[in-house]
């Protein structure tokens, strides 16, 4: 964050934060007027500091290719506000820069390419058919978010990872309770980081006695330099980006599907769409929220205005997603819009989330599943009372009361 010789804070526009009325998706009020009249602009953060905001879909893609920016949250001048913890360890590769960044997504990308992920579709396959199977035994309606939407991400990871079956409803409640929670400094939060972080220690030690085939023995296998803390990082990284995000984007899809059956009726109709579908959900939601950051490492022109070196920069994915000039008419859900350009939803660049094959296959199948098993899905709360995560870092729900529409439900 930049404070010592930036400009007045107090005279600066603040952050647009929240959700516009009549659209809890949509980015935040404000967001708009700076995206047509100051599209790279100085803004105000909430902690007193003060970054540059980008808001257009041209500038995000500019800036998160543009050498001059450091994705490091300890270079001077990157904005930490808000935040999630774990940025000092040693092995990130989302905050490294080259040449650490090359050297560090080099030992794992292979594990992550669309062909390796197409082999994990029977897995994501049975994970998903099991959480349908156990939501139907619920009484209706359940809690969307807590039964369905975070254990098919948790379980996935823990099947690249190689946890034991009887550690499974261990490692998926504690993931949940430390990367879902809202409070930073949350007591509830520290201890189950700390449980989690002995068992990831012990899972580690286990499989350098054991190895198997799982990612986490290939590292070890293939890089025997890395450090047991170097694995712990790497596994923190792992859950964040593979977990978190994609358990909101299933939720955050299930609620559009209900409000929108239009859509489930046409997916359901011919199954072939639902990857254009799932990319435009993507795109509409952009769960992550006042980010990528950058801080400029040089002096670095961007159109008409110059970043100092020191200065940070939010680039805003969702104002991206939503910038007419890039995607006409945002608001409206179009699983035929032109795939180019593409959404930001993954980012851009070298940081490009590493995941992303396999978040769109665990997206694919749930919908798949969502729109052929329940096609009387429905709301056990009128939409307005359901409560977003509007100002905190990853956007989804709280909570998602739903029923299954299903006859004869217990």
């Amino acid at each position: 964050m930049t404070t010592d010789t930036g400009p007045d804070v107090t005279a600066l526009p603040p952050l647009p934060q929240g959700a516009p009325d009549g659209c809890p998706f949509a980015p935040p009020p404000g967001t708009d007027g700076l995206q047509r009249s100051a599209p790279l602009s100085k803004v105000a953060l909430p902690d007193g500091s003060w970054a540059w905001l980008a808001t257009t879909h041209e500038l995000v893609r500019e800036i998160l290719t543009h050498s001059g920016f450091s994705a490091n949250p300890r270079s001077a001048g990157f904005p930490r506000w808000n935040l999630p913890g774990g940025t000092d360890l040693p092995m990130s590769m989302t905050h490294a820069d080259p040449p650490l960044h090359t050297e560090l997504r080099g030992m794992v990308a292979g594990e992550f390419t669309p062909r390796r992920i197409r082999r994990l579709r029977p897995d994501i396959e049975r994970i998903t058919l099991a959480r349908c199977e156990a939501v139907e035994r619920l009484p209706q309606p359940f809690d969307f978010v807590t039964e369905f939407a975070t254990p098919i991400p948790a379980l996935a990871i823990s099947l690249l990872l190689g946890v034991p079956a009887d550690a499974l409803d261990f490692f998926e409640r504690n993931v949940r309770l430390v990367l879902a929670h809202d409070d930073l400094e949350s007591a509830e939060r520290d201890q189950a980081k700390l449980a989690l972080l002995e068992y990831v220690m012990k899972l580690i030690e286990q499989k350098r006695a054991e190895p198997d085939d799982n990612l986490l023995s290939k590292l070890m296998t293939d890089h025997p330099s890395l450090s047991d803390l170097d694995l712990v990082s790497f596994v923190a990284l792992l859950l964040f980006a593979g977990f978190s995000t994609t358990a909101h984007m299933i939720e955050l899809s299930a609620l559009t599907l209900i409000q929108r059956p239009e859509l489930a009726e046409r997916a359901r109709r011919d199954p072939s769409v639902i990857p254009a579908l799932v990319e435009e959900l993507l795109r509409y939601h952009a769960v992550v929220r006042d980010s990528p950051r950058r801080a400029a490492v040089a002096d670095v022109r961007i159109g008409d205005v110059t970043i100092g070196a020191g200065e940070g920069v939010i680039t805003s994915v969702q104002a991206a997603n939503w910038d007419p000039a890039a995607f006409p008419a945002p608001e409206e859900i179009d699983p035929d819009r032109p795939r180019n350009p593409r959404h930001l939803a993954f980012g851009h660049g070298i940081h490009v989330c590493l995941g992303v094959a396999l978040a769109r296959l665990e997206l694919e199948v749930v919908l798949e599943h969502l729109v052929t098993r329940y096609p009387d899905l429905r709301l056990a709360v009128p939409a307005d009372e359901i409560r977003y995560r509007t100002t905190t870092h990853l956007h989804g729900c709280y909570e998602l009361p739903v029923d299954l529409g299903l006859s004869g439900a217990a």
